[in-house]
């Protein structure tokens, strides 16, 4: 009789296998046993090098699946975690809406620019896809730096509402708003650790044109959310617009000095160049010493160009007390009373509710 050759033996399927250190290395094995061998291998391995084999298996899985996951961000506060805090889906609405109800500081932060990328959390790279004219493109730091500005001044007094301010001013970005971009890029970027104080009184105001909109639209914005006006205003924008918001704006709008502050942040290393300083006192400060309420001429055609989508102003539904305002248009301030006469006090605390 034969004796059979212990280092090849030949398969029940045809094929034979060599034994090599514990493992058989299989020559033409028909596919449909591989599994089969593969498992009975497995199986006679010891305890301790399947574990490890399994766990760095394991690990290199979740290593590939990490590399090729897209970045998510998920909000500090979701409806189902609401739930898991005894905030039941349905009171989501009630939830934030008392958020609301105590604010009686606005912080408006004016927007410059709309993006346009995928993911927000690439707007504050260099390249990223913001629709910039040709005087900002290097102004990109200053955008993110009033966002957080804006956040940070917010976190700091839970009795304020965080408004982004600014409507579709970019065509070529399609129907994308300057205060969205803003309100966006902060989420993505967890409102840059305070998502959890600010994230819910944070509002968008969608319409402004320009500057003087921008605090005009987000003083009606906060009658609109909070049901009352603010008892102070905070504005966050460039250094070099600070006469525009505080000496002509606030002016025109009869807001008190003593209840409005100024922030001014720009970009983070590169200085602004003399050139917008001129700008600014050509462009903008001399039109509006005779053209306060930007309601004729240059001013008013610049509203026209920024509001390509031709959107309606839905102002001053929601703040009819400051109905005059937003149809006055001359040389003159309006000399009529405003809701903020007398401390705010022009209206009974009664008569604030949401329009």
């Amino acid at each position: 009789m034969k004796k059979r050759n212990l280092a090849t033996a030949t398969t029940s399927s045809g094929g034979s296998s060599v034994s090599s250190g514990g493992f058989s290395v299989v020559r033409h094995l028909k596919p449909t046993n591989l599994f089969r061998i593969v498992r009975n291998q497995w199986n006679s391995l010891p305890k301790s090098t399947t574990f490890m084999v399994g766990f760095l298996l394991g690990m290199l899985m979740v290593a590939v699946a990490l590399s090729l996951k897209k970045r998510t961000y998920s909000p500090p506060v979701t409806p189902h975690e609401m739930k898991h805090q005894n905030i039941q889906d349905n009171s989501v609405i009630e939830y934030v809406q008392n958020k609301w109800k105590n604010c009686k500081d606005l912080v408006m932060v004016a927007g410059h620019s709309v993006y346009v990328g995928h993911d927000f959390q690439d707007a504050d790279e260099a390249n990223s896809a913001w629709t910039l004219l040709t005087y900002q493109k290097n102004q990109l730091s200053a955008f993110i730096n009033h966002i957080k500005a804006g956040v940070e001044i917010a976190a700091k007094n839970p009795m304020a509402l965080l408004v982004f301010s600014g409507g579709e001013t970019r065509i070529q970005a399609g129907p994308r708003s300057e205060a969205a971009s803003y309100w966006w890029t902060a989420d993505a970027h967890a409102w840059f650790g305070h998502g959890d104080l600010v994230r819910h009184r944070a509002v968008t105001e969608e319409y402004a044109r320009d500057s003087f909109e921008n605090l005009m639209f987000s003083i009606c914005r906060f009658r609109q959310i909070v049901g009352r006006y603010p008892e102070t205003v905070t504005v966050v924008s460039f250094n070099f617009k600070e006469k525009r918001f505080v000496a002509m704006h606030r002016k025109a709008l009869k807001w008190p000095a003593e209840k409005f502050h100024y922030v001014g942040v720009d970009m983070d290393t590169t200085p602004l160049p003399k050139s917008v300083f001129k700008a600014e006192q050509k462009n903008s400060i001399a039109h509006f010493t005779n053209d306060p309420y930007g309601c004729t001429g240059l001013l008013l055609k610049k509203k026209g160009q920024r509001n390509a989508f031709r959107r309606e102003i839905p102002y001053p539904k929601g703040c009819p007390e400051m109905a005059t305002l937003f149809t006055h248009c001359g040389t003159q301030i309006y000399d009529g009373r405003v809701p903020w006469d007398d401390d705010g006090k022009m209206y009974n605390e009664d008569n604030y509710r949401a329009s």
